[in-house]
């Protein structure tokens, strides 16, 4: 498995925040805060991760994420779909930036607010949404409670 050693994570305790909202001044990105707190700080951070849409655009496409998306949707009655879809592309963005973090995490981060573009880890990203797409689809599947996973 690509994800950090869970010894690693165990350090920190980590709440969503808000995002995907619009970046002030790169209309094509989107941020989501963290509220990140490690055992040895005092205080917790919040930490921005920012994404281009030309990325979410790639990952998608590496992902499947529409045909997945589409089959996942079989399961929600006609007049829902709209909503479940909406919020679904609000969640991969969500889930993508959560995966990001967790590399930030493992990586070791300051006790500072920042922001972490996505891009610093590509190639990991790349790695996970290629050969493991399903840490990104569970969360959104399991935030949807659309049931089993299925094969990407």
């Amino acid at each position: 498995m690509v994800t950090p050693p869970s010894a690693d994570l165990a350090q920190y305790r980590v709440t969503f925040f808000f995002g995907p909202e619009p970046v002030e001044n790169q209309p094509d990105h989107v941020r989501c805060v963290f509220n990140v707190k490690k055992r040895s700080w005092k205080g917790g951070v919040q930490v921005g991760i920012d994404v281009a849409q030309d990325y979410l655009d790639q990952a998608r496409e590496q992902i499947g994420f529409s045909s997945w998306i589409h089959h996942q949707l079989q399961q929600v009655s006609q007049e829902d779909r709209d909503e479940v879809m909406r919020r679904a592309e609000e969640l991969f963005i969500q889930s993508l930036c959560t995966c990001a973090l967790n590399l930030a995490l493992q990586a070791g981060i300051e006790q500072q607010n920042q922001i972490v573009a996505v891009t610093t880890f590509a190639t990991e990203l790349q790695r996970i949404t290629h050969e493991q797409p399903e840490q990104v689809t569970d969360l959104i599947r399991l935030e949807l409670d659309l049931g089993e996973t299925s094969e990407i």
